[in-house]
C-alpha cells in the first residue's frame, strides 16, 4: 500500500500566534539585514540628506525615504521586542507553557505597535 502525497494548503492552516511571532521574527531579521541596515547607511553615514550648504535637505526627504525609514523602524522595533521575548523564554522558566508564550507574544506585538507608532510619527 503506497501513501499518496498530501497537498497542504498553507492558506487554510490556522497557525497559533506563537508560530506567527516566530516566523515574523525571522522575516524581520531578513528585512533588517537587507533593508534597514542599507537604509541607515545610505541616509545617515553618507551625506545624502545634507545639502551643499551643510543643512538638512528637505527636498531629498521625500515619500520613498520616509517609507524606507518607517519600514526599517517597524522591523527593528519588532525584532528587538520579539528577541527579548525569546531571550526571556530561553533564560528563565517563563514562556514555556502555551498560555505564557501566547501572552508574551501579544505583549511583544502591542509594544511593537505602540513604540513604532510614536517613532514613525516623528518621521512623517
Amino acid at each position: 500500500m503506497t501513501r499518496r502525497p498530501t497537498f497542504i494548503n498553507l492558506l487554510l492552516i490556522k497557525l497559533p500566534i506563537t508560530a506567527i511571532s516566530s516566523i515574523s521574527h525571522r522575516v524581520s531579521g531578513i528585512v533588517n539585514f537587507f533593508i534597514a541596515i542599507p537604509t541607515f547607511i545610505l541616509l545617515f553615514l553618507t551625506d545624502y540628506l545634507v545639502g551643499s550648504d551643510l543643512n538638512w535637505s528637505a527636498e531629498k526627504f521625500n515619500f520613498e525615504v520616509k517609507l524606507l525609514i518607517s519600514v526599517s523602524i517597524l522591523s527593528i522595533t519588532y525584532h528587538i521586542f520579539s528577541g527579548l521575548r525569546h531571550l526571556i523564554a530561553d533564560f528563565s522558566s517563563y514562556g514555556h507553557e502555551f498560555s505564557e508564550a501566547k501572552s508574551s507574544t501579544m505583549v511583544a506585538f502591542i509594544l511593537t505597535l505602540l513604540v513604532s507608532f510614536f517613532l514613525i510619527l516623528e518621521v512623517w
